[in-house]
C-alpha cells in the first residue's frame, strides 16, 4: 500500500502545539480592523498630529478633521468654515424655491452651470460650497452630479421608510454631514470670499505654425 504524499508533509499534533505554544513576534500589534481609518470615513483624512491646535480659536483639534468649536475646516485655509446648521437648512428653503420659481428646468440649467465650481444655484447665492475631502478642494462636476441626483435619491428612499430621520443627520454628525455627503466624501462649507473657486484652465499652446 503506497503512502499519500500529503499526509508526510501535514504537522503532527504535538508539532501544531509547541507552534501555539510560542510567544507572538516583539514590536507593536496591528490596529484593529475596526479602529484603521478608511477612505470611507471624513474622520480619515484628519491631520495626523493627535494635538493640533485649531488655527483660529486656538482650542485642541486633536486629529479631527473639523474644529469642534468654530467649525474650522483643517484641512482648508484659517476663516473658512462649516456651514452651519441654519444656514444648510436655508439653503434647502432657497433650494426648493428656485425649483419652484423656475419651473424646475431653469434651476436645472443653473445647477449644471455651476456644478464644477462644486455648487448648486442656492450655494451660490449664500456663498457656499461643497469640498471634495480627499483633495481638498472644490467638487467637481461629476461629484456634485452624484451627490445631487443619485445620493440624494437614495437617501430620499430611505428616508421615505424612515420618517425623515435620514435628513437629520447632520444635526449629531461631528463634521455636520448628511448622509448623501457621506456617500460623495463631501463637507459643505461658508466660501464667502471665493477662495476655493476652481481657477479657469488656460487654454491650451497651439504647435508653432498653427493658427
Amino acid at each position: 500500500m503506497t503512502e499519500n504524499p500529503h499526509d508526510a508533509a501535514e504537522p503532527t499534533r504535538a508539532e501544531r502545539w509547541k507552534k501555539a505554544e510560542q510567544p507572538p513576534p516583539a514590536g507593536p500589534r496591528p490596529a484593529p480592523r475596526w479602529a484603521q481609518r478608511g477612505p470611507g470615513s471624513a474622520r480619515a483624512y484628519a491631520p495626523a498630529s493627535a494635538s493640533t491646535a485649531c488655527p483660529v480659536c486656538r482650542r485642541p483639534v486633536e486629529g479631527e478633521l473639523t474644529c469642534q468649536f468654530c467649525g474650522q475646516v483643517m484641512v482648508l485655509p484659517p476663516g473658512i468654515h462649516l456651514s452651519t446648521v441654519g444656514l444648510r437648512f436655508g439653503g434647502f428653503l432657497l433650494e426648493n424655491l428656485l425649483m419652484i420659481c423656475t419651473l424646475y428646468i431653469g434651476w436645472l440649467i443653473w445647477a449644471f452651470l455651476v456644478f464644477p465650481r462644486g455648487q448648486t444655484p442656492a450655494k451660490q447665492l449664500l456663498h457656499m460650497r461643497v469640498l471634495y475631502i480627499p483633495e481638498a478642494r472644490a467638487a467637481r462636476w461629476w461629484r456634485m452630479f452624484f451627490r445631487e441626483f443619485i445620493a440624494k435619491g437614495i437617501i430620499g428612499l430611505l428616508a421615505a421608510v424612515t420618517l425623515l430621520i435620514p435628513y437629520f443627520w447632520l444635526l449629531w454628525d461631528r463634521n455636520r454631514q448628511e448622509l448623501w455627503d457621506k456617500m460623495a466624501t463631501t463637507l459643505v462649507i461658508t466660501d464667502p470670499e471665493d477662495r476655493l473657486r476652481p481657477s479657469p484652465q488656460p487654454p491650451a499652446e497651439l504647435p508653432a505654425g498653427w493658427s
